[in-house]
């Protein structure tokens, strides 16, 4: 880390070295600077101040927008073209170093002229047209764009620094841009498509009917296993027939007390309270009744014989066996245990502190660790009202497709909830941000070597682009990658001296 720190400062503080010996030869001149984007490249020009009948150096700067490295190939034809008068060509066979071509222009008469700056490269061509390139006679106007860039504020990063980093400069992208929150997740059976099947007797599990092995697909009302009738009666079908006629019994003359109550009270020959107590007495005996009733009818439907049968609710996959063949069991005891997997549920486990940043829950996605692809569910369930005290997370639950068995209950999975979305957003890369105690700022480009940092308002975040909502407009460049070179060159430039030279 100690040697990367020390190749940084010596990249950002190189260009102040590279420049000082023309600074001296040029201190009394007058520099321009004029920088022009083209689809495939950027020309950034310093030149003296053209006089007629001087000669006036051109340090022409070209780089290669496709990989933002300089231009090493010629030759460059450089058309200086009056609005009136007789046009000015000079060529230059190849860069004096990569990407800077240097030659002297003598123009004969004062004027505007528009420079035409023409590469014919084996490798690499392109046309850029540079107005405004002004010849004055004795005391002209200066070039403004000149003294801009001297004013506070201002980062100077030289073309050497840029060529020699991994450097990309760009504009503002429009895009939809959506910010998202990664969770862990579990699979997990829909609620009403699990089901514990229980002996509703005492009794053997006949060896007559296998119970079906686990992973078995299951379809509704198959049998799944029989119950022989008990040695003993107790817990058997003959005692729930006791306790059912008995019940039913208790009913009985429960409605005949409280028809002699009735005549009684009106008979004037017992009081109000006798009447309530007969009505009560019914109303117990038919609550005690009814779950019995239930049971004998159920038992009628699935018996055979005396044998009793247990058949699926529902089709699904046997998953788990909690006894077997032969062997006596419990009425209420488990049998074995079946589930639906045709839809599944996905528990997405948010924490606390992020569940009032979601917008859109019915927009999520999740992988699952061994399954290629992302997935989507096919509807938000519920959002619980109460968070886990243990794991301080509010369960999200989305219902999942899975007709195609892939999912298993019990995996794992990462999710993905969307916490916002926007429409044509202007956007830039995450690398193009930094942050300065909780502000944001990028560096843009206002002339080929020099940058300004500029804060911004960031919105939404999400697949590695982020919305600007103020600070820059869609027309200014901005640096997309290396921009943490140009930060360290805006601290050296705040040191005395450290561009003290400015030349190549």
């Amino acid at each position: 880390m100690k040697y990367m720190v020390i190749t940084l400062l010596v990249l950002v503080l190189m260009g102040g070295c590279t420049r000082t010996q023309k600074e001296a030869a040029s201190r009394e001149k007058e520099t321009h600077k004029k920088t022009i984007w083209t689809t495939k490249s950027e020309i950034f020009l310093e030149y003296d101040e053209p006089k007629p009948g001087s000669n006036a150096v051109f340090l022409v700067h070209l780089t290669n927008l496709k990989d933002f490295k300089p231009v090493s190939e010629g030759p460059l034809t450089l058309t200086f073209t009056p609005e009136q008068g007789e046009a000015v060509t000079v060529s230059v066979d190849k860069p004096e170093k990569p990407g800077i071509f240097k030659t002297n222009v003598t123009f004969k008469q004062p004027g505007g002229y528009t420079l035409t700056a023409s590469l014919k490269g084996k490798v690499f061509s392109d046309e850029i047209i540079v107005p405004d390139i002004d010849v004055v006679s004795g005391e002209g106007k200066h070039d403004e764009v000149h003294h801009e860039e001297k004013a506070g504020g201002d980062i100077s990063f030289l073309k050497e620094q840029q060529w020699t980093i991994d450097f990309m400069i760009g504009l503002p992208a429009k895009q939809q841009v959506s910010s998202s929150f990664m969770t862990t997740g579990e699979i997990m059976p829909v609620a009403n498509a699990e089901a514990t099947l229980s002996a509703p007797l005492s009794g053997t599990l006949s060896l007559s009917k296998q119970l079906p092995y686990i992973g078995k697909k299951i379809v509704k009302d198959e049998v799944l296993a029989v119950i022989e009738p008990p040695v003993y009666q107790q817990g058997g079908i003959g005692s729930l027939t006791a306790s059912y006629v008995e019940a039913k019994n208790r009913i009985v003359l429960a409605q005949k007390e409280l028809e002699r109550a009735k005549r009684l009270y009106e008979a004037k020959a017992v009081p109000k309270r006798r009447l309530e107590e007969a009505e009560l007495n019914l109303e117990s005996a038919k609550a005690a009744f009814e779950p019995l009733d239930k049971a004998i009818q159920e038992i009628k439907q699935g018996a055979s014989g005396n044998k009793v049968i247990i058949k699926a609710p529902f089709s699904g996959t046997v998953v788990e066996l909690l006894t077997a063949n032969g062997k006596a069991i419990d009425a209420g005891q488990p049998v074995l245990r079946l589930i639906n997997t045709s839809s599944v549920w996905l528990k997405a486990n948010v924490p606390a502190t992020e569940i009032g940043s979601l917008r859109n829950l019915g927009k999520a996605s999740f992988t699952i660790p061994g399954i290629e692809g992302e997935m989507k569910p096919s509807r938000l369930v519920t959002v619980n009202d109460v968070v886990d005290p243990k794991t301080r997370t509010v369960p999200v639950i989305f219902e999942v497709g899975n007709n195609a068995g892939k999912l298993k209950v019990g995996m794992f999975a990462e999710v993905s909830l969307k916490t916002g979305h926007a429409e044509n957003a202007l956007t830039l890369p995450e690398e193009a941000f930094f942050e300065d105690e909780g502000r944001f700022f990028v560096f843009l480009q206002r002339q080929g070597e020099t940058f300004e940092r500029r804060e911004v308002k960031t919105g939404i975040r999400g697949n590695g682009i982020v919305q600007v909502l103020s600070g820059i407009k869609e027309d200014e460049r901005v640096v997309l990658r290396g921009g943490y070179y140009v930060k360290l060159a805006s601290l050296s430039s705040r040191m005395p001296d450290a561009h003290a030279g400015h030349g190549h």
